[in-house]
């Protein structure tokens, strides 16, 4: 990926980010893109759209969007409020409508390709991809499933653990055939959502939202070998950090900005904590202190491929958190993931040996053709 720069000062329009007026006061930080005021949602999802093409090819993707209240993170990800404007809307629209699509056209190419080696008759039923989508908040550090029937929405879900990894238990998982489906349910789930006004945002989210689309796809072989992908797509858009003074919060809304503002420390304290490993300093990573950071463990160092979207105001008062917001984003970005395809193969012995006949050859081919270049 290209480098881009981005320097701070006091904010200004530019199209390279945010500009500074005083070279004293100016900090520069280097990320994959920076986009400006004037871009386009459609110039923003291309920056990201490289985590919808590894979850179509089997691993997991996720999509962070972090910032101060205001900043425009819920916009960036969920896009405004006329969801018919296709201008206006946001990654996780986009990013749906991508992964179907591309899925839709692997399998017709695939289909294709195993009507002219094997036989027509069985092509057809030799691929089956399934989708089932979920949607939850965190609220006030507990669990809510926002696709729950209405009698159903104050119900607190808990968090678990297995040798699969973290869940939410009792958490709604429900199939869909296309992304119309997939973004209805995203519709329903975000008027479930809790916000509330405030002093710097008329629709504030009060709470971190993650969405989950779950892909499995299977394959058999005309010579019995079986193979499974399971890849998942997850996008969260974290409540934005807050500052009395300037929300003017009190009462409930008060204590929901301190308990955002809690959880996002946790958060902080978790990429510090991986940041010193990878230097190789014996930390313990505290995952546990939030629910944020345990169902997101594998965001952050784990089995996923994932993109930070750092949102910041352009305005000079917002100084502070404009810094802050990029520091945290550049320490995130020193963070290595360990992304695997999700792949599971099964057969008879001899479709087994044929495989890796198969992968031996292609190794071998590869190796020589490396050799000769």
């Amino acid at each position: 990926n290209t480098m881009r720069r981005m320097t701070t000062g006091y904010a200004s329009d530019s199209d390279n980010g945010v500009a500074g007026a005083a070279a004293s006061n100016n900090k520069q930080f280097t990320f994959d893109a920076v986009h400006g005021t004037r871009s386009t949602q459609d110039e923003v999802y291309e920056s990201v759209h490289g985590i919808v093409d590894s979850v179509v090819d089997g691993y997991n993707g996720t999509i962070v969007a972090y910032g101060q209240t205001g900043s425009g993170k819920t916009f960036t990800v969920f896009g405004g409020e006329n969801g018919n404007d296709e201008a206006s809307c946001g990654l996780i629209q986009r990013a749906l409508r991508d992964i179907f699509h591309k899925i839709t056209l692997s399998k017709a190419k695939e289909a294709t390709s195993t009507y002219e080696i094997d036989d027509p008759v069985s092509s057809a039923s030799n691929s089956k991809t399934t989708f089932r989508g979920s949607f939850f908040e965190i609220f006030n550090e507990r669990v809510y499933d926002l696709l729950s029937p209405h009698d159903s929405l104050e119900t607190s879900l808990s968090v678990r653990e297995d040798v699969s990894g973290v869940y939410v238990e009792g958490l709604k998982e429900i199939q869909v055939h296309n992304n119309v489906e997939a973004e209805a349910l995203l519709a329903k789930g975000l008027a479930n959502r809790h916000v509330a006004s405030t002093n710097m945002n008329r629709v504030s989210s009060r709470s971190h939202a993650v969405f989950v689309l779950s892909v499995k796809s299977e394959h058999v072989t005309s010579d019995g070998l079986r193979k499974v992908r399971n890849s998942k797509f997850t996008l969260v858009d974290l409540a934005g950090s807050e500052r009395q003074k300037s929300t003017a919060a009190y009462g409930n809304r008060l204590k929901e900005a301190s308990m955002i503002n809690k959880s996002l420390l946790c958060l902080g304290h978790v990429i510090n904590a991986l940041v010193d490993k990878e230097a190789g300093k014996a930390r313990h990573v505290p995952f546990r202190n939030s629910k944020l950071t345990f169902l997101l463990r594998d965001t952050w160092g784990g089995n996923s491929k994932t993109c930070l979207v750092a949102t910041v105001s352009p305005s000079g008062s917002a100084i502070s958190e404009t810094i802050s917001t990029l520091k945290f984003a550049q320490r995130a970005k020193l963070i290595k993931n360990n992304a695997v395809l999700n792949e599971d193969t099964c057969g008879t012995v001899a479709a087994l040996q044929a495989e890796v006949a198969k992968l031996r050859s292609k190794l071998l081919e590869n190796t020589t053709t490396n050799t000769n270049t």
